[in-house]
């Protein structure tokens, strides 16, 4: 019985880390973006003078 427990508490805690790995994922991909934006603005402005 309580490695049914423990499998249904271990279930829920990889759902846990799911969220928050994939709320990781958003913020990189958001940092991701800004930083590609400013990238193309440095390019356009230095490199094609």
């Amino acid at each position: 019985m309580s490695m049914v427990d423990n499998s249904n508490g271990d279930e829920s805690d990889d759902e846990k880390e799911k969220k928050e790995i994939l709320q990781c994922m958003e913020c990189f991909n958001r940092l991701f973006v800004v930083a590609s934006f400013f990238v193309q603005l440095y390019y356009e402005k230095y490199i094609l003078k």
